[in-house]
């Protein structure tokens, strides 16, 4: 299997970034692990993966390239909101401190997420990412934890 050093450069920037979801690095160590030269086997054990995940992004890999890696479809009502929204709400949590984060850090951080962002956006982002933080509601449990929705 072979991967052009743009190709190459893309898949490493996405196991550097901090904000990259877990999956997509997951698939993005497969594919540079298989194009090493490493078999399937030892792609899987060095991973911590069954067989069939190496086997099943390595083809989808040499099929469709890079866009190959993403999620497909799901079943159902089609999302309202694209993958770099919810990339957006979660670099911009992951990334800035609230301004009064030393009185309610949870409470800013809501805040923070919620300028700009319309509150079913906020609500779909956190249902899909983390669970129901503010799920379109407001946070009311200051206490440990991320929250509980009204």
């Amino acid at each position: 299997m072979s991967v052009t050093d743009a190709q190459r450069a893309v898949l490493e920037g996405w196991l550097r970034r901090r904000s990259t979801a877990q999956a997509l690095a997951q698939r993005s160590r497969i594919v540079l692990e298989c194009a090493e030269g490493h078999s399937v086997m030892e792609v899987s054990r060095r991973l911590g993966v069954a067989p069939d995940t190496v086997r099943t992004w390595r083809r989808r890999f040499i099929e469709h390239g890079l866009d190959g890696l993403g999620d497909d479809p799901r079943p159902g009502v089609p999302r309202k909101i694209t993958d770099a929204d919810v990339e957006r709400v979660i670099v911009k949590t992951l990334e800035e401190t609230p301004k009064n984060a030393a009185v309610d850090r949870r409470k800013g951080s809501a805040q923070i997420l919620c300028e700009g962002s319309s509150e079913g956006e906020l609500g779909v982002c956190y249902q899909d990412e983390s669970g129901p933080l503010v799920g379109g509601g407001r946070v009311t449990d200051p206490g440990p934890g991320p929250g509980s929705v009204e």
